[in-house]
């Protein structure tokens, strides 16, 4: 039986959404909640598949014809509308990052578990084929043990950082700025390919945003991921002079990976004693279009199924965790150790 979606937000990211639900066999109708009249009134035009519009999320909320609610708002919002979707009996999907707080987290997934109900964070890059086929190189041997990994982002983001009243960046209802936006992805990317950190030193700095209520414009990041493992990250948001990017490299013992983001032909490659190595993946032209539509397609058929999801909560929640360290470790100048929940194990029946 087809899903409805509720779909709180309709700003930049709910488009891609709406698109993947457009194509997929799971979903035949969608409703919408913003509180801007002109975003849901151009929103249901473009998209048929959207039946009903609401001013406000709990209108959505008590519509008791909606199976699963996507939350596409702002960061500080994630918490409160997941934990009142929940109690209304939806299963939820939560736009990065899950919240804005461990205990929001924590408390968002623990009341998923009293409702029976489905809580997924949308680690969408998770779904990148070359992210993929890197995952399964690095599990496989094939450079060796995996040591070292650098994460390079550099994005223009001026126009909406340097808007003070625009969301994008607010320390309070964005949480943070570049590092924990885009900053995010490469922290669970990271994670995802070496492990958990263990610990964090970071610099976070508002080097050419001018409101005093934005957050950081330009980050470094270094992970410390137990004793035989180390990450790097750098990002920023006032890179106006050059295209999107974001690059990955992974080192090993025997060999290292390459992986361009923005690169169709050739996302990834490897180097294996000076040798460069194309390998056999095709990112899509629009790879975070594509990833989007995997990622929640993978969420529905969870719901259907009763399958795990092979994008869990507790990687979403060791993202948030390893962020919110580097901005204590940038704040406070120290080095700080980072805990993270392990998700318990199901019992056997």
């Amino acid at each position: 039986m087809p899903f409805k979606i509720g779909l709180i937000g309709a700003g930049g990211i709910s488009g891609a959404h709406i698109e993947a639900y457009v194509r997929s066999e799971r979903v035949d109708a969608m409703a919408l909640a913003d509180p801007s009249e002109a975003a849901r009134t151009a929103t249901t035009q473009r998209y048929g598949i959207v039946k009903q519009a609401y001013s406000a999320a709990d209108e959505l909320l008590a519509d008791d014809t909606i199976d699963v609610v996507d939350i596409c708002t702002p960061h500080y919002l994630h918490h409160e509308q997941a934990m009142a979707a929940l109690r209304a009996g939806k299963h939820v999907i939560v736009e990065k990052p899950l919240a804005m707080t461990l205990a929001e987290a924590d408390e968002m997934i623990a009341e998923a578990a009293a409702q029976h109900r489905r809580l997924f964070g949308a680690l969408c890059q998770r779904m990148y084929p070359a992210h993929i086929r890197a995952k399964e190189i690095i599990d496989e041997g094939e450079i060796g043990e995996a040591f070292f990994g650098i994460v390079n982002v550099l994005g223009d983001e001026l126009a909406r950082m340097n808007d003070a009243g625009n969301w994008k960046g607010d320390r309070d209802e964005a949480g943070g700025g570049a590092l924990f936006d885009t900053g995010y992805h490469a922290i669970y990317m990271l994670q995802h390919f070496l492990g958990n950190a263990t610990a964090v030193v970071a610099s976070t700095q508002r080097l050419l945003v001018e409101p005093p209520n934005k957050a950081d414009d330009t980050a470094v990041a270094a992970l410390e991921i137990g004793k035989r493992r180390m990450g790097s990250i750098s990002v920023t948001y006032a890179a106006t002079g050059t295209e999107w990017s974001e690059a990955r490299f992974i080192i090993g013992t025997k060999g290292s990976l390459q992986i361009l983001d923005g690169d169709e032909e050739m996302p990834l490659a490897g180097f294996h004693e000076k040798e460069f190595m194309p390998m056999p993946v095709h990112n899509p032209p629009n790879v975070n279009q594509y990833a989007i539509a995997r990622t929640l397609e993978h969420f529905l058929e969870c719901i259907e199924t009763g399958r795990k999801s092979d994008i869990t909560l507790f990687e979403a929640r060791a993202a948030l965790a390893t962020a919110l360290a580097a901005y204590e470790s940038a704040r406070t100048g120290r080095r700080i150790e980072v805990t993270h929940r392990q998700e318990p194990k199901r019992r056997r029946r």
